[in-house]
């Protein structure tokens, strides 16, 4: 029998156990007492082992379910049990088992790689839960939060930055945020969008963060150019006529003097004189349309590597006889490991020229000791900082933001163009250009790109 039960032929056992254990009934029924008890006891045989293959059929499967409940892929079935039905059950379970963990291997791979993505994204990204606890910062959230990207625990911002987290909290599925941000030093205009997420287990919020800045700048400066554009063209239309007339009516008059005349020609003399004032206020009017025009033309940027002390100590030359005049002391520095920097050398000198005269007109009217700063370093996100700062008195905030308008100056004979157009060269180099001024801490210009 053991051999029977070791063979294929086990389903066909099963099916005549009940035969067998009738006809032991049966044959006792007669009296047939020996011949009964023999076949009842093989019927009972026969019984117990389908029991005992059932409870091992079920107990196997139990397990497999067990196993792919814990995502364990490491169980493994005998295929060699001398049953053949229970070792194609167990093949069939083992395919399944490896098509499994190709399965769990494969969605674990894609997940690094969507984090990978996630993380080198420059927009930055966000995952919070319902009830406020972050589960998920990139690199480019954490820089815009002021935590290290190396961070294990985002919910630091909580502590850290206190109102970036209370932005985040704020932001609703559907919804934009605009926040002044100051990460670095650098003031920054962020833009918070947030989109609701939800799975059988939980409601997560994704926040994505984008910083503006640039694209407000460049829209601002766009608009301004295109103001300029039109006004000198209009002006240039309307004053080229009243100088071309003016200059001939005067040479009407051989002599074009007026004090070469005649008592006697008083009108022809004054109509000269009003005729040389068009002229004069005429050519004042297109050389102060032309200096505007120079907001429109900046040239595209060409880079270039340069280094950066040598660079730094050329300004320091070029404005010592100012400094020295002025009275005042001037400190420059780079960081150690910064050798190099990359930019237009041209277009950066006449941002930092513009800037350093306006601070050195800021301090005459300074009377402690008179201190202009320059210092180069790299941002976290390794972009070039600079950070030009005087001890004079601060910019009034309500002034901060009309700097860098064209046209706007509080300098009696100043023109107004020169920060508006430092800072178009500074977009111009997709970076930005900014200032930070307090009462008792002087100002600070920021040039980063």
């Amino acid at each position: 029998m053991g051999s029977e039960l070791r063979s294929g032929k086990l389903l066909y056992l099963y099916i005549l156990a009940p035969f067998v254990l009738a006809g032991a009934v049966i044959l006792l029924l007669q009296e047939l007492v020996a011949p009964g008890i023999l076949l009842l006891l093989a019927g009972i045989f026969l019984m117990i082992s389908v029991f005992r293959v059932f409870n091992r059929t079920n107990r196997d499967i139990g397990y497999f379910f067990h196993a792919v409940k814990n995502n364990d892929t490491t169980l493994h079935f005998s295929s060699h049990t001398g049953i053949e039905s229970l070792d194609w059950l167990h093949e069939s379970m083992n395919q399944l088992n490896e098509h499994v963990q190709k399965l769990k291997i494969k969605n674990e791979y894609r997940e690094k790689y969507y984090r990978a993505l996630i993380q080198e994204a420059n927009t930055g990204l966000a995952v919070l839960s319902k009830d406020g606890s972050i589960e998920l910062m990139n690199e480019a959230a954490c820089r815009y939060a002021g935590i290290s990207p190396d961070s294990v625990n985002p919910a630091l911002v909580k502590i850290k930055n206190a109102s970036f987290y209370k932005q985040l909290i704020e932001a609703r599925s559907g919804q934009t945020i605009t926040y002044r941000n100051n990460t670095e030093n650098i003031p920054q205009l962020l833009l918070f969008r947030a989109s609701a997420w939800r799975d059988e287990q939980k409601e997560l919020k994704i926040v994505s963060i984008q910083d503006i800045s640039h694209e407000i700048d460049s829209a601002e400066i766009e608009s301004y150019q295109r103001l300029i554009s039109i006004l000198t063209h209009e002006i240039m239309n309307a004053v080229a006529p009243l100088l071309s007339v003016s200059r001939s009516l005067q040479n009407l008059n051989t002599s074009g003097n007026p004090s070469s005349m005649s008592n006697h020609d008083e009108p022809a003399k004054a109509t000269l004189r009003g005729l040389k004032i068009i002229e004069d206020q005429s050519n004042g009017l297109l050389n102060f349309v032309n200096n505007y025009r120079k907001l429109t033309k900046i040239p595209a940027p060409e880079m270039e590597s340069f280094d950066a002390m040598e660079w730094l100590e050329q300004i320091a030359i070029l404005f010592s006889e100012k400094f020295s005049r002025s009275h005042i002391k001037f400190e420059y520095s780079a960081e150690g490991h910064l050798q190099l920097i990359l930019a237009d050398r041209k277009l950066l000198n006449q941002v930092i020229t513009n800037i350093l005269n306006n601070a050195i007109d800021a301090l005459q009217s300074f009377e402690m000791l008179r201190l202009i700063q320059l210092r180069i370093t790299k941002t976290g996100s390794g972009r070039t900082l600079i950070r030009i700062h005087n001890n004079g008195p601060e910019i009034p905030d309500e002034l901060q933001d009309k700097v860098f308008v064209p046209f706007f100056t509080t300098k009696e004979n100043g023109s107004g163009i020169g920060l508006s157009l430092s800072r178009q060269i500074m977009i111009l180099h997709k970076g930005s250009l900014s200032l930070q001024s307090k009462p008792g801490e002087g100002t600070t210009f920021l040039i980063e790109w």
